[in-house]
């Protein structure tokens, strides 16, 4: 395969046409055909076991969502809700992944912190009801535990993976999941959105920026995803129920306006405010994939025509761009970046969209020789490893349902 001067493979594959497409998409263009959809169980039957034998203790490497086994069980979890039948015995595949006895109590996040494990146990000692076993407690003392982490709020980042905005997301969970009335109550989301906002004027006023919200991690001011304001500013604006509209009108709109203007004219995003690496990464971290769920949320809920535009140019720099040479992986690789498209078909319906999560798709199965430069640090994890993999083939098969891990609601 070759590479481009930007460390990336050159895209080889036909854009999409109707012709293109036959053997990919089903006849109506709304679905995968069944040519693909064979391929993609047959991945999925033969990586399962690859991970659940060979890979057995790098399943284990810890308890969280991203590293570790909780990942798997958030994959049983997905494929629970894709079942009218037999979803509880995915519950309870799920289950065997997750050890809420262990938890370090040091984390607060969703992705790398114990609110991943609670949220998720919670979420399945409720649907498993009366046929949870003995050892998983009821879901309302999880809920308990999943809200007493608050107390690790003001000593926690801003960002997705290890901070506030990480445990903002799994309360969401909690209530998506859950529906009985306030789980997790109101009153107890309003601190962590207020704890999130104040920290942004703070260092936005510090800062004297033009962004009336900042944060940094690690002495950064980060734009991405995974550690920077496109994960906070989505995350608020999943949660903008419990926001009121002054602050979303005078702060979080301008800021995502200031966030979008900082793009390079290619398209993508730098990585950090003043980076030095340029225009060069395209990965859900870091760059324009991480953009395209913010934008279309976005364009749903202000509707203005030019963060849907941003989000359809964002989707063509991924194409041309987005088959990364650090592997496959959901976070800086190319599970990551077809996410962006299935985004993108499920806000505009167009299969050129589904085509092209396809051939993403196609890439991260084949395993062609040389196309994983760069080997996972955790090769069975669910954001840097196999799992991953697994989950993106999942959503293909349920493709309107479809939501990436720990971010989209």
């Amino acid at each position: 395969m070759k590479m481009t001067s930007k460390g990336i493979f050159e895209n080889n594959y036909d854009d999409y046409s109707t012709e293109v497409a036959n053997n990919i998409l089903n006849e109506s263009k709304d679905g995968l055909s069944e040519r693909f959809l064979a391929k993609l169980q047959n991945f999925k039957s033969n990586k399962m076991h690859v991970l659940t034998t060979k890979m057995q203790n790098d399943i284990f490497y810890d308890g969280t969502i991203y590293t570790g086994s909780s990942g798997l069980a958030l994959y049983h979890f997905t494929c629970a809700l894709g079942k009218n039948k037999n979803s509880y015995e995915s519950l309870k595949a799920a289950l065997e992944y997750i050890n809420i006895e262990n938890l370090k109590g040091r984390r607060i996040s969703f992705l790398c912190g114990d609110a991943g494990p609670l949220a998720l146990a919670t979420v399945i000692s409720y649907k498993i009801g009366t046929r949870r076993p003995d050892n998983l407690p009821d879901y309302k003392i999880l809920a308990q535990r999943l809200m007493s982490l608050i107390h690790l709020l003001n000593d926690s980042p801003d960002e997705l993976l290890y901070g506030k905005s990480g445990y903002l997301y799994a309360l969401l969970f909690v209530n998506k999941y859950i529906t009985e009335k306030e789980v997790i109550p109101a009153n107890h989301i309003e601190k962590v959105i207020v704890a999130i906002l104040n920290s942004g004027k703070q260092f936005s006023a510090q800062m004297k920026s033009d962004s009336p919200l900042l944060w940094q991690w690690h002495d950064k001011i980060y734009f991405g995803a995974a550690h920077g304001m496109a994960g906070i500013l989505y995350m608020l604006l999943q949660a903008r129920i419990y926001i009121n509209a002054i602050d979303i009108r005078n702060f979080i709109k301008p800021a995502l306006d200031w966030l979008l203007n900082q793009r390079f004219p290619s398209g993508n995003f730098p990585s950090s405010l003043g980076s030095s690496s340029g225009d060069r990464l395209v990965q859900w971290c870091h760059g324009a994939p991480g953009f395209v769920p913010l934008c279309l949320l976005a364009h749903q809920i202000f509707e203005e025509d030019k963060y849907l535009k941003i989000a359809l140019q964002c989707g063509d720099v991924i194409w041309r761009r987005g088959l990364s040479t650090k592997g496959y992986s959901i976070c800086h690789g190319v599970s990551g970046n077809a996410y962006a498209f299935i985004q993108l078909y499920q806000a505009t319906k167009k299969p050129l969209h589904l085509y092209r999560a396809c051939c993403f798709m196609e890439w991260c199965a084949v395993e062609r020789s040389g196309t994983e430069l760069h080997r996972p640090d955790r090769p069975a994890s669910l954001f840097e490893g196999l799992v991953g993999r697994l989950y993106l083939a999942e959503d293909l098969t349920r493709i309107l349902d479809a939501k990436f891990p720990a971010l989209c609601l």
